[in-house]
């Protein structure tokens, strides 16, 4: 079940970032994550499924184990060089954008995506 839901949720993030590119001839967007080797193969089955509905839309993965991860990403979100879809942890948000500004909010495209089963209760 989290497998599905993980899968879901990258190819959903992906196509919204992708969306307004839709028109254009090609299209490379970068996806960085961290974890395991069964975080890994879920998210790039979910990125080879994602390019097969969007051609035109090629996703560079660039993933990490945990050691490291939220150094690369501090580094490369302070020159400007950061993933267009990045996978991050809560407690780091408020380190990448103090005010919440700096991250898009899914909650927003609740017509295109079904966030319902990611909700707490």
């Amino acid at each position: 079940m989290k497998k599905a839901i993980l899968h879901t949720l990258i190819a959903s993030s992906l196509a919204l970032l992708a969306h307004q590119s839709f028109a254009a001839d090609n299209v490379e967007l970068r996806m960085s994550w961290w974890g395991g080797n069964g975080r890994h193969q879920q998210t790039l089955k979910a990125i080879e499924d994602f390019q097969k509905a969007n051609q035109n839309i090629t996703v560079k993965a660039e993933y990490t184990g945990w050691d490291g991860h939220l150094a690369r990403l501090t580094t490369q979100i302070a020159g400007n060089t950061e993933p267009d879809v990045m996978q991050t942890n809560w407690n780091w948000l408020p380190i990448f954008s103090k005010n919440g500004g700096g991250f898009y909010d899914l909650n927003k495209q609740k017509v295109v995506i079904d966030l319902a089963q990611f909700e707490q209760k």
